[in-house]
C-alpha cells in the first residue's frame, strides 16, 4: 500500500472518536426515549434515574467540540433535544397541566413529610412543618408515641394517627379510617370551601427484587383514591416512586402538584443530595396553584407543600 492510500493514524483516531461520540449520543437518546421498553427491575430503576441519563450528554458534547466532530455534535444535539422535551417543561412556569385560570372558590394548602424513623428530634421536625402555613399536614414514618404531634403542629387543629402515618388539619375532620394499604389512612377535611377527602399513604420501599411489593402497595393506594366520589380528593405521602416511574400510571386521572405548579424537578430524596422525587401530592377535582419542597430537620427526605384550589365561585345573586 502506498503512502497516499494508507490511512493516517490521526484520521483513524478521528473516526474512532466519531464512532464513540455518536454511540454515546445515540445511547443517551435511546435510553431517554425508550426507557419504558427496558423490562423488569432494570427498567424501573432506569425510570427512577431518568433525568440523570442526561449526564452522558455532557462529556460527549465536550468531546465533540474538542474533536470538531460534526457527527458527534449531531448525535449529542438529538440526545439533548430528547432530554429537553422530557424535562425542560419543569423549569418553564405555566406549562404544567392544571395551573390555569384562578377558578377555585376553595383553597387548601397541603403538606407531606416523612420525618424519618431514626430522626433524633421528630417533634422538632413537626414544629418546623407548622411554619409552612399548611391547612393539612400528612406525616409518615412516625415511630414511638409521638405525643408532641398535636401541639407541635398546632393545638387548634385536629391530629389523627393510624400506625406510622398521621394527619393534622386546622379544619374539622370526619370519618378517619385505615386504608387497604398497610400504612395509610383516609379522612374528610371539612374546609370552608367544601369537603375534601384526604388520603395519606406510605408506599412500600423500592428495593431490588421487591419491585412487585412496591407496585402492589402503590396500586392499592391509587385504587382507594379512585374509589372516592365526585368531590375533591387529595393523595399525599411518601410514594417511594419517582415521578418518571412507569408505576405512576396508576394515578392516571390525577394531577401531581409539583409537575403542575412547581419549578424544577422537586427532588425530595435524599435530603443531603436530592436525586429523585419520592414524595408527592396528587389531586382530583382541584387545581394546583403552587408547589415546592421544604427542608425537614433530621430526616432523609424533604417535605412537599402544595396550594390547591377547588370549586367554582358562585354566580351573581338574582
Amino acid at each position: 500500500m502506498s503512502e497516499t492510500t494508507r490511512p493516517r493514524p490521526h484520521r483513524q483516531r478521528l473516526r474512532a472518536g466519531d464512532a464513540f461520540l455518536v454511540g454515546t449520543g445515540a445511547l443517551a437518546a435511546l435510553l431517554l426515549a425508550g426507557h419504558r421498553l427496558v423490562p423488569g427491575d432494570l427498567g424501573v430503576f432506569l425510570d427512577s434515574g431518568l433525568p440523570w441519563v442526561g449526564l452522558l450528554i455532557l462529556p460527549a458534547a465536550a468531546g465533540a467540540l474538542l474533536l470538531r466532530s460534526r457527527a458527534g455534535l449531531a448525535a449529542v444535539g438529538v440526545a439533548s433535544l430528547v432530554w429537553a422535551f422530557l424535562f425542560l417543561p419543569a423549569y418553564v412556569p405555566g406549562l404544567g397541566a392544571g395551573n390555569g385560570s384562578d377558578t377555585g372558590a376553595g383553597r387548601l394548602t397541603v403538606a407531606t413529610l416523612n420525618i424519618d424513623a431514626e430522626n433524633p428530634d421528630p417533634c422538632g421536625a413537626l414544629r418546623e412543618a407548622s411554619g409552612w402555613g399548611a391547612d393539612v399536614v400528612a406525616v409518615e414514618e412516625i415511630t414511638g408515641p409521638a405525643e408532641c404531634a398535636s401541639s407541635a403542629l398546632g393545638e387548634n387543629g385536629t391530629w389523627i394517627r393510624q400506625g406510622t402515618v398521621g394527619l393534622w388539619s386546622r379544619h374539622p375532620v370526619g370519618g378517619p379510617a385505615p386504608l387497604d394499604i398497610f400504612r395509610g389512612l383516609r379522612a374528610t377535611v371539612h374546609a370552608p370551601g367544601g369537603d375534601v377527602v384526604v388520603l395519606v399513604g406510605h408506599v412500600a420501599s423500592l428495593r431490588p427484587r421487591a419491585v412487585g411489593e412496591r407496585n402492589d402497595s402503590l396500586e392499592a393506594l391509587a385504587a382507594d383514591a379512585e374509589a372516592e366520589g365526585e368531590g375533591p380528593v387529595v393523595v399525599a405521602g411518601d410514594m417511594n416512586t419517582a415521578a418518571t416511574d412507569r408505576a405512576m400510571d396508576v394515578f392516571d386521572g390525577f394531577g401531581e402538584a409539583q409537575r403542575a405548579a412547581g419549578w424544577g424537578p422537586g427532588f425530595t430524596w435524599s435530603s443531603s443530595a436530592s436525586m429523585v422525587r419520592l414524595d408527592h401530592v396528587f389531586y382530583r377535582g382541584m387545581e394546583a396553584r403552587s408547589a415546592g419542597v421544604r427542608e425537614v430537620p433530621g430526616s432523609d427526605h424533604r417535605g412537599v407543600v402544595a396550594e390547591l384550589a377547588y370549586g367554582r365561585p358562585a354566580g351573581p345573586a338574582g
